[in-house]
Order: structure tokens, then C-alpha cells, then sequence
């Protein structure tokens, strides 16, 4: 297909690049795609390895029908919460390379993968402490630097992962040099934070995955998909005075979330585009997982060029970038494009936002609010109370207008006199730096720091307890107390248990219910405080548009290039610390925050043969994935529990699984570690089983250890719809580390039935019968058969029941011959890393 490469000069230097214009003056039927597919026929087209393949695909983009293709990242962009792990399991398959006396640099990345480390780390008040809490993680991620190529690490006090990613990382096209020359073609991204989805503001295509899928992309294979559906988004009009961008992404929220938006890609068009700034975009793709987009795009623009040009490109990389991208006709322009659907919103309509309580795609009206009633009071706090205001997000934190707007808010608040009430508790945590340096240079900070909002950090901050004399007092009245962020992703799930009703809305509202310290307001109509006779209303605390512009165009975004200039140094704490760049990482066997996660293994199978096989779980219908691997607080007595106890953990520092994901002998323990999980073997609920030499109720853990010790396989029988619900790695990393070679059920949700053959567990159907009519007890030895993996074969099991033996077939559920090679290997990672 080299009559598709084609080359341009910009200042003396040639660049080549696959010219998909060319493909379409050839097919007229892909003239009208919307660019967001032409970023992915670009990709796939590149990469087709013959004639064959690249007609094929042709045809699927022509027919717009829902065939694979595959979606080829530039670079992967990690969070320290879910990029620590998925880094940890790569040095561990090095660990059982080096036991198979392999080359254990062949775990490389194949694409460039950044790390940026501040987002949910420990943290504590003071630097030095913070430091401590983490030292062990910021090793490993050191050696992980000095040892693997194509890893940059973002090191902590830089901000978080997608603002890093939107200020500085990203450079929109990428560029390889194949042959000693200059190919280039559109940036394309994926990472594990839902918030990956902000980078498409900036006309990149990017979007979050699970982080197998994440592991398979780092070492060089593509992620297969469906050809998604394009639903337009055509903008009219400009937001009227006193509405902001927050108002925008809650209403939007709100109206995609009525349409079935789920598995399909959002791009915006219209004429109001030129109304809304980067930062106004970023904010509304970043809330695309909130009603189940796959990615919510805008094409570059004018508007594009110009935010990338004030916060780090230069002149001529600007003229290389429109060039290129108005070749290939990725350049936005007032074309009309066919989508599959079009939803048209009127910025002029929208009115002030409020979402909640509890739920993003639930809108909340002023009046709805007013009409509350107080029914309980105590000593210090009544209904409806505001408990929590914090201005916090992953998005709104990072938009200088809504924060400059917040600001102006609290500097009208000071000059009146107003404070907020003393039972809230304030926190303020930008997800940029620059964002401070812009409060501090236009003399803004001071004022949010006299209503008591100051920076706690540069992350998304959980919200956790009150005073000790608030706290009793919700509880011994159990009153129904609220809490109000600027937030976005689960909101709700981030303030303290003890609050029943949590909103969100823009930082400006924020500080002005921190000032009325109750929901139960009219903003429009009442009276927030009198001072001195003079009543002040919402309009008097308001700033005009105006008044956020004049401050506006005081920034100076050279400080961007300031900021970014040593992104890679760190601080001191960071530079002193010293690892040895060795091949393995060097494990410390007592470490409670990191240990290796064995579950690589590598096969050569070409028939099944699971032998004399136990039972360690016979499970109900709808088995999710957050029964499987729970994420909630440690318990006390659990599994997890005992390992920490026995590493000197006290009980209030167990923390929750979620936060313990770098530590497998935790995870694995964490398995079915759930109240509402119901096993058939047993009366007692949770993670429990029976193990029937000693007739002893056991944890399911202790008994996966047992035959683990016996060199016994283990097998789980289950209902329907086994591991559905959110993607979560551990619901399958566990189960294999457990030694469950097998899992029985009546049906699986697809995509985790996809991840047990990546893991190289066995996904098997009944066809005919069940657990209820094999009456199965699970004291049973099983062995399953077949002489052939092949795509929808069958295989006999034969349970032994003693002196009696039941024959029953079952459906293999490997779906197609990649999987089946998959299979042989044991799993994904060991068929790359041999291939």
C-alpha cells in the first residue's frame, strides 16, 4: 500500500504520512465520515498487513456496519493508582521469565507510556510525612524508570494524570521515524482513568480501557472493538449571562444520558463550537463515561491551535500540525457530516445546574431544593445542612474561567463581610498547578482563603471526616445532612459516609452555599445575609462574564512553559532517592504496599485435560465483578485482615482494597471477600466454603491454598450472567491466582468471559443441565476432557460422586481461533511475549 504514503516540507524538513485523503477521493462513500472515524479508518488502514485486510476494511468504513477493527494507541497514559499495578505485573512476568531462564527484556513497552504520580497516593498534612507514607511506591516506580524503555514518569507535586496530559504531554500527532524518516499520524490514547476521555477536548482520540487491555497495548497489540455508532452533537448559540461551562456538562449530562448513548462515540459540531474555549470542552469530555460514551470528540480548530501555542508548541510545530491535519481532512470545518444520530442543544436555553442528590445524570432545580423539609435539628447542625463544600474535580479544578469565576465569588463574599458557616468543612484541590500560579498572580487566592477553602493538594480528593462534634451530632439525631462539590465521577462516593444527599455544581456555587450552609434556599429570590441594613442577594456575589474576562485576559499563559519546564526533575525528596537500575525488581517480602503478582504463566496445550479436580464455589445467578473482587473497606476479620495483622497493621490503617491494589497477597485474599456473596456449599455468607476432609467451614482463600499445596485444580460452578457489572481486573487476576483452572456456569457477561481466556481460565457452559439438577455439593472430584480446543467446541465432564460417576457436556466458550491461540499459551501475555 505504499501508494498511500505521501510527504510535505515545513522549514526544510520532510515528513511522511499515510494519506487517507487519497483512500477517499477513491471511495466517495467515506468523504462524509465524521472525523472521528477518519482518525480510526487512518490507523487500521496504516496497519493492514496485505491487500486483503486493507480492502476489508475499507468496506466496513464504507458500509459503517458493526465489524471489528482495532483501535491502535499512540501512548498510554497512567495514574499512580492503576498504573503502579499494571507495572508491577510486568516486572513480575520478568521474575518468571528469568526462573525459565528467558530474556527478560523482552517486557518492554512497544509504545511510550507516561506515569504521572499524584492522584490518590497517601497523603497526609505535611510534605515530609506524605513522602514516608509513599516511599516504597516511589521506588518501584523508580526502578520501573531506570529499567524499562519507553516509560516517562510525571513525579509527584505535578498535578494529575489527564491535566498533565492536556497541559503538556499531549502533541496531538505523533511521530515515528521508520528509515531515517519522519512519519507522522494522529495521537491516538488510552489509559485506565475514566478522565482519559478530557484529552479528546483537544481533538485527540483517547478513552479509558481495563488494564489487561492496557498490558496487551504496552506490549504491542491493538485493541479490538466493534465499529461504534457517531452520534452528533450539533451546538447552537453562546450561554447566556451568569452560565458557565459546569451548567453546560450538567445539562448535557443529563439530556445524553435519556438517549442510548452507550458503546457509541459523541462529536460535537456546530456553530456554537466557537463559543466554547478549550477549557469549556475539556470539561464536557471528561464527563463522556457518565452517560456511557465511548469518547466525547471535538475536531481541531482555531481554538485548538490556539491553547496548544500558549501552553507549549511552538510557531513551526503549529504550522506542521494544521498542515498535516488539513490534508488528511481532520482539520475542523463547517462540512457537514453524516452521523448516525444527530442531538441538537441550544446554549441560550440552559439554565443554572445542579445534579444530584447522589447521581450525575439526576438534575436538581433551585425550586425542588427550596421545597425541602426540616425535620430533625441537633445540637449543632439540623436537616439539610451542608457538611462538606469542597471545590474538587478531575475537570472544573482545571478551567481557569469557572475557578477565576469562583474567585470573583469569594472576593465579593470578603468585601461584604460574609464568611462561610464554621460546621462546613472547605477543601480546595486545582488539578494543575497552573491554576494556583493564576490565583496567586492576579492576587485571587487570598480571598478563597478567607472563606477557608485552601489547597489540600493536586488530586482528587476524598472527603473524609468531620469534626468529632459534628460527627455525633448526625449521628445521635441521624440527621439528614448534604454535601456540595464541584466534583464530577463519583461524587457521591468520595464525602464521608454520614451524608445522605451530595450535589454538584460549578466552584462558584460551591462557595455560595458554603456561605448559606443549608440546601433548603431559593438562590434566586432569598436573602443570603444582611449587612449593616443592606440585604445581599445572589446577583450582588455573581460576577458578570465581564468581569471574569478583564481577568481573563490578565493571564499569562507563558507560565505553562514555566511550570513544565522540569515536569521530569521532582523535588528533592525524589531526586535523592536512589535505585539500582537491575533487570528484576529486588522484592521486600515484608512490604504491605508492594509485592509481586504471579500469575504469569506459559502453555503449550493442545487438548484439555483438567484431572481430579475440587470444587471451591457453587454460586447463584449474577455474580458481578464487584462480588468477585470487592473494593470496599478491608473488614475486620477477613482473610486481608489477618495478613495485615500479622505485618503490624492496626485495624483503623486496613483502608480499603481499592487502595491496596499494588499488594496481589491482599487482592487475591480480597476474592468473593463479600457479605452478599451466597455459595451453595455452605450456610454461613460471604467468602466462604467447606473443606470437606475436615468438614470445617473455611475461607475460600484458605482452601485455594490447601490444593494449591496438594498441587490440586480447582473448579467454580456457577448461574447466569457470571462477572458481569464494571470491568475490574482482579474479578479475573484473582480467580487465576487462586488456581481455579475453570469456571463452570450457565452463561457469561462477554467481556469478562473475554478476560478469563486472557488470564488462560477456561470459560465453560452447560448445555443442558445445571447445579440443581447435576445436585451438585461441591465434595465432588471433576475431570474435564477434550482431545481439540477449536472455537465452540465441547468437552465431557465427569463427576465423581465416590462410587458414582456422571458424564455431562459442556460447551467450551472460546469464540473465535484468536482466542483458541490464546488459550493454548495461557492467555494473552504469554502468546505476545512468545509470538
Amino acid at each position: 500500500m505504499n501508494k498511500y504514503i505521501n510527504c510535505f516540507e515545513i522549514e526544510n524538513e520532510k515528513f511522511y504520512y499515510f494519506d487517507i485523503r487519497r483512500v477517499i477521493s477513491e471511495n466517495s462513500e467515506l468523504s462524509k465520515l465524521p472525523i472521528v472515524l477518519k482518525i480510526l479508518l487512518e490507523a487500521n488502514l496504516r496497519n493492514a498487513k496485505d491487500e486483503f485486510e486493507f480492502n476489508e476494511i475499507v468496506k466496513v468504513f464504507k458500509s459503517r456496519l458493526s465489524q471489528n477493527i482495532s483501535f491502535y494507541p499512540s501512548r498510554v497514559i497512567l495514574q499512580d493508582y492503576s498504573g503502579i499495578p499494571i507495572l508491577i505485573d510486568l516486572a513480575s512476568i520478568r521474575d518468571s521469565l528469568q526462573k525459565s531462564n528467558k530474556d527478560v527484556l523482552k517486557v518492554n513497552p512497544k509504545i511510550m507510556v507516561d506515569l504521572v504520580i499524584d492522584h490518590s497516593l497517601d497523603f497526609d498534612n505535611s510534605d515530609e510525612l506524605t513522602e514516608e507514607l509513599n516511599k516504597e511506591k516511589y521506588e518501584f516506580i523508580k526502578w520501573a524508570q531506570k529499567s524499562f524503555s519507553n516509560l516517562r514518569v510525571v513525579p509527584p507535586g505535578s498535578g494529575i494524570c489527564h491535566q498533565v496530559n492536556l497541559e503538556y504531554l499531549s502533541t496531538i500527532i505523533h511521530l515515528d521515524i521508520i528509515e531515517n524518516k519522519n512519519f507522522i499520524y494522529p495521537e491516538t490514547i488510552i489509559g485506565t482513568d475514566s478522565n482519559t476521555n478530557m484529552i479528546n477536548s483537544l481533538g485527540v482520540l483517547g478513552w479509558s480501557v481495563n488494564e489487561l487491555e492496557i498490558k496487551s497495548s504496552i506490549l504491542g497489540m491493538p485493541i479490538k472493538f466493534k465499529l461504534p455508532k457517531v452520534v452528533g452533537v450539533n451546538i447552537h448559540g453562546k450561554l447566556k449571562e451568569g452560565i458557565t461551562s459546569s451548567d453546560l456538562v450538567l445539562t448535557l449530562t443529563s439530556i445524553l444520558k435519556e438517549h442510548n448513548i452507550k458503546g457509541k462515540l459523541v462529536e460535537f459540531h456546530g456553530e456554537g463550537l466557537k463559543h466554547l474555549t478549550l477549557e469549556d470542552r475539556s470539561t464536557i469530555s471528561n464527563m463522556a463515561p457518565e452517560y456511557n460514551a465511548i469518547s466525547s470528540f471535538f475536531a481541531i480548530d482555531n481554538k485548538t491551535i490556539e491553547y496548544f501555542n500558549k501552553t507549549r508548541a511552538s510557531e513551526d510545530y503549529s504550522q506542521l500540525l494544521k498542515e498535516y491535519l488539513q490534508r488528511q481532512e481532520l482539520f475542523y470545518s463547517d462540512e457537514v457530516l453524516e452521523f448516525d444520530e444527530v442531538i441538537d442543544l441550544n446554549l441560550e436555553e440552559l439554565r443554572p445546574s445542579i445534579a444530584g442528590p447522589n447521581k450525575i445524570q439526576n438534575s436538581v432545580s433551585i425550586e425542588e431544593l427550596k421545597e425541602q423539609q426540616i425535620n430533625k435539628s441537633g445540637s449543632y447542625l439540623k436537616d439539610l445542612d451542608i457538611v462538606i463544600a469542597s471545590i474538587t474535580s478531575c475537570t472544573t479544578t482545571s478551567n481557569p474561567y469557572l475557578i477565576l469565576h469562583a474567585a470573583l465569588v469569594a472576593k465579593k463574599a470578603y468585601e461584604f463581610g460574609l464568611h462561610t458557616k464554621e460546621y462546613i468543612k472547605k477543601s480546595f484541590s486545582p488539578g494543575s498547578m497552573a491554576i494556583k500560579r493564576f490565583l496567586v498572580e492576579l492576587d485571587l487566592m487570598k480571598y478563597l482563603e478567607h472563606l477557608g477553602f485552601y489547597i489540600v493538594g493536586y488530586s482528587c480528593q476524598n472527603l473524609g471526616s468531620l469534626e468529632d462534634k459534628f460527627e455525633f451530632d448526625i449521628k445521635d439525631n441521624k440527621l439528614d445532612v448534604c454535601s456540595i462539590t464541584s466534583g464530577s465521577k463519583n461524587f457521591e462516593k468520595r464525602v464521608n459516609t454520614l451524608v445522605k444527599y451530595n450535589y454538584l455544581s460549578s466552584p462558584s456555587l460551591v462557595v455560595i452555599y458554603s456561605i448559606i450552609g443549608t440546601t433548603k434556599f431559593d438562590l434566586f429570590d432569598n436573602v443570603i445575609s444582611t449587612i449593616d441594613d443592606k440585604d445581599i442577594y445572589l446577583k450582588d456575589l455573581w460576577p458578570s462574564s465581564k468581569e471574569v474576562g478583564e481577568y481573563m485576559s490578565k493571564l499569562d499563559y507563558t507560565l505553562y512553559k514555566e511550570i513544565y519546564k522540569d515536569i521530569y526533575k521532582g523535588n528533592e525528596f525524589w531526586q535523592k532517592l536512589e535505585v539500582e537500575a537491575t533487570p528484576t525488581y529486588n522484592w521486600n517480602k515484608e512490604s504491605i504496599q508492594i509485592q509481586a503478582s504471579s500469575f504469569y504463566e506459559e502453555l503449550t496445550l493442545e487438548t484439555i485435560e483438567i484431572l481430579d479436580a475440587g470444587v471451591l464455589t457453587l454460586l447463584e445467578d449474577n455474580i458481578s465483578s464487584s462480588l468477585i473482587a470487592p473494593m470496599g473497606q478491608i473488614s475486620l476479620y477477613s482473610q486481608a485482615a489477618k495478613y495485615l495483622e500479622k505485618k503490624g497493621v492496626k485495624s483503623f490503617e486496613y483502608n480499603s482494597f481499592e487502595s491496596r491494589k499494588a499488594n496481589a497477597h491482599i487482592q487475591v485474599r480480597a476474592a468473593f471477600d463479600n457479605p452478599k456473596v451466597k455459595n451453595k456449599m455452605v450456610s454461613k455468607e460471604g467468602g466462604y466454603t467447606i473443606d470437606y476432609e475436615t468438614s470445617e467451614i473455611v475461607s475460600i482463600f484458605e482452601k485455594a491454598e490447601k490444593f494449591k499445596k496438594l498441587d490440586k485444580p480447582l473448579l467454580i460452578f456457577a448461574g447466569e450472567n457470571f462477572g458481569i457489572g464494571e470491568k475490574r481486573e482482579w474479578a479475573v487476576k484473582s480467580i487465576k491466582l487462586l488456581g481455579v483452572k475453570a469456571i463452570i456456569a450457565k452463561s457469561f457477561d462477554e467481556e469478562y468471559r473475554k478476560s478469563l481466556l486472557y488470564y488462560g481460565v477456561l470459560p465453560l457452559e452447560f448445555i443442558e443441565d445445571d447445579i440443581d439438577s447435576l445436585k451438585l455439593k461441591g465434595d465432588e472430584n471433576i475431570s474435564i476432557l477434550a482431545d481439540k480446543i477449536k472455537v465452540d467446541g465441547k468437552v465431557k465432564a465427569y463427576i465423581n460422586r465416590g462410587f458414582d460417576e456422571v458424564v455431562v457436556k459442556l460447551k467450551i466458550r472460546i469464540d473465535t481461533q484468536e482466542e483458541v491461540e490464546y488459550y493454548k499459551k495461557g492467555g494473552v501475555l504469554p502468546f505476545l511475549l512468545n509470538s
